[in-house]
């Protein structure tokens, strides 16, 4: 053999064994599971029942085709019919309790309908018999719509039609082999093979499909129960959190607070995350009532950890050690931020917070105000006097010095309107052009309702703030306090 042809023949050989690998996957049915298997069958059986019932009422219509295309045998033909799609009937009526499968439910239609065909056309002359063969040929093709099983029992249908027509045509038929193969055999063989391939081909395609759903609802119901799961997590945290809230509320300064040293006050407060990282404190020590209002780092759980920190280093800077000056308190406090959250070193956090913090003197009607980043608001006859607050927090500073806080001292008139807040007010987004709502429209909203009495003032903030952001989430916690001096 030439070389070249060695070469052609080892070229041809990976070729040759991808096709035969091809074929074998197609001929032997994929692995299936118990569940599939199952849901096949299920599916098999309510086809095949109804394509079963099908057959046995149709089959003995076709007596009146048999009267007019051979009379002198249509009774006996009529007999015969009768008697399969009453075997047909007896299986579909008694298979719940012979517990018949799936294939046992259509396998007893499927060759009793070819045997009948194959006695019937051998009665044939050649023209009956190719128009006989078309018919013939229906029985396969509507069962490859209908037919859902493994290779093997097409193969087994199609051996056993085989068998019936060589005994009937041997037996009954006048035509000889080449007549019968020109008149519809050589059609009704190529028939039967492709409906075999297509009836295998669907139910590779239906346990395909059934392995997929399966996979489908496996994956859901895991996705279900992790989020059950995370739902549970989520109700357990915040119901913590609420928890933590109602903790909260009991021990930082509240409007019930606020009202006990100013009657004609009010306090708006809303968290971002239901607990807060801004708080109000207020304390009445030797004759002047210290106010403060301050905006913890971080929101939620962070912040509100912050803010009880925060409430717990002003009692002890100003009640315990007695300092009384906001200035000093600040740097006080500062020095505590910085001492309890170990702010020392090129690792430290960045923790703590902005605070406005007064001394309110009603003998001498005046008021000690300091400021780390936020400000104070004094309204008197529709006028803002703002209060000035240093630029640097309470805690670690951008440079390692530490320079100290300011304070300003500025005389009151009764009904004036001092106001104290966070920065979560004028930070949320909204309006036309979802904008921050601004420092400057916040004066201008504080100056707008300070004439109201401080509950109604209360409900003007609230409402502007909900106009503002209509459906947008909160960016920041939210606390303003106003109390009429």
């Amino acid at each position: 053999m030439p070389l070249s042809v060695h070469f052609g023949l080892a070229r041809r050989v990976p070729q040759l064994t991808r096709g035969l690998d091809r074929l074998r996957t197609f001929v032997v049915s994929p692995p299936v599971r118990a569940d599939q298997e199952r849901e096949a069958r299920g599916v098999a059986m309510r086809y095949h029942v109804t394509g079963s019932w099908f057959a046995a009422v149709v089959n003995p219509i076709f007596f009146l085709n048999d009267l007019v295309v051979l009379p002198h045998l249509a009774v006996r033909f009529l007999v015969l019919r009768l008697l399969v799609s009453a075997g047909i009937i007896a299986m579909l009526l008694l298979r719940h309790r012979f517990r018949y499968g799936p294939e046992q439910v259509v396998l007893v239609p499927f060759v009793s309908i070819s045997v009948e065909n194959a006695y019937m056309w051998s009665f044939m002359d050649p023209t009956l018999f190719r128009m006989h063969s078309l018919a013939y040929a229906v029985l396969f093709v509507g069962a490859s719509m209908i037919v859902l099983w493994p290779w093997k029992y097409s193969m087994f249908v199609i051996a056993t039609s085989f068998v019936a027509n060589l005994w009937a045509l041997g037996t009954f038929s006048t035509l000889s082999a080449a007549e019968i193969m020109a008149n519809g055999g050589t059609l009704l063989v190529t028939v039967a093979l492709l409906s075999a391939v297509l009836i295998h081909t669907r139910y590779r395609q239906a346990l395909r499909e059934i392995a997929l759903r399966l996979r489908l609802e496996e994956s859901n119901a895991r996705v279900l129960e992790q989020k059950a799961i995370i739902e549970e997590n989520h109700r357990d945290l915040t119901s913590s959190i609420a928890y933590s809230q109602r903790i909260q509320r009991a021990v930082l300064s509240d409007a019930t607070t606020l009202r006990a040293y100013f009657p004609d006050s009010f306090m708006f407060q809303r968290a971002r995350d239901i607990v807060s990282g801004d708080l109000l404190w207020c304390r009445k020590l030797h004759g002047r009532i210290h106010l403060a209002v301050a905006d913890c780092t971080g929101h939620g759980v962070p912040g509100a950890l912050m803010s009880m920190l925060a409430h717990a280093l002003l009692n002890k800077v100003v009640v315990d050690d007695g300092i009384r000056e906001p200035a000093t308190i600040l740097g006080h406090l500062r020095e505590e931020v910085i001492a309890t959250l170990k702010q020392r070193g090129g690792q430290a956090s960045r923790d703590g917070m902005d605070i406005a913090l007064c001394a309110i003197d009603p003998e001498a009607s005046t008021i000690t105000f300091a400021g780390a980043f936020n400000p104070g608001y004094l309204v008197r006859d529709g006028a803002l006097i703002e209060l000035p607050a240093d630029r640097m927090p309470v805690g670690l500073h951008a440079t390692e010095d530490l320079p100290r806080f300011s304070a300003t001292v500025t005389v009151y008139r009764p009904g004036d309107m001092l106001y104290l807040f966070s920065d979560g007010f004028a930070d949320q987004f909204g309006g036309p052009e979802d904008k921050k709502f601004g420092k400057g429209r916040f004066k201008g909203l504080i100056t707008s309702v300070t004439s109201l009495p401080a509950p109604q003032q209360r409900i003007r903030l609230l409402g502007a703030l909900e106009l503002w952001q209509q459906d947008r989430a909160s960016v920041d916690d939210v606390l303003v306090a106003g109390v009429r001096l």
